[in-house]
């Protein structure tokens, strides 16, 4: 398991460096689409090097597990966002996304403040993928915290 860092700006910039910073791209198993425009292909994704392999892994499992179709039809492909250097929404603290070391799937069906009542990837057909994630070390907010379901991330809570 990735030995990721606490979520506080001290352990996150002294583990992938300054925020915004030591990006890297991965080339995605399989072909993602911008959930706020699904004419837009996404074939690599921003993040930060440090975490980069392992986020590729989560994908590469995912396609083994789930298959292509199911995929589609959970809309596991459906990007959100990674790299996205701002302040937490209504807060002072930098997001995980400024280090690139959190992705945002499905944001449509998986709204910030829905819990598992309502958000798709509460749903037990998402299990397998979210032992992808928590085998990677990475955190779900859902799972964890049961708001925000489309984030995960590679910090500990």
């Amino acid at each position: 398991m990735n030995n990721w860092p606490k979520q506080n700006f001290t352990s996150m910039t002294a583990f992938y460096g300054p925020v915004g910073e030591n990006m890297t791209q991965i080339q995605l198993p399989y072909e993602m689409y911008l959930a706020w425009d699904e004419g837009v292909k996404v074939k690599k994704i921003s993040c930060n090097q440090k975490c980069s392999e392992s986020l590729h892994t989560i994908f590469e499992q995912t396609l083994k597990t789930y298959g292509l179709k199911d995929i589609q039809k959970l809309k596991l492909n459906s990007f959100g966002g990674c790299v996205n250097v701002r302040k937490m929404r209504g807060g002072s603290a930098w997001s995980i996304h400024s280090w690139g070391a959190a992705v945002d799937l499905d944001p449509d069906r998986n709204l910030l403040k829905w819990g598992r009542d309502r958000a798709a990837f509460a749903k037990k057909e998402y299990e397998p993928f979210w032992k992808i994630v928590e085998g990677e070390g990475w955190v779900s907010l859902g799972r964890s915290r049961n708001f925000d379901w489309m984030h995960f991330q590679s910090a500990k809570l």
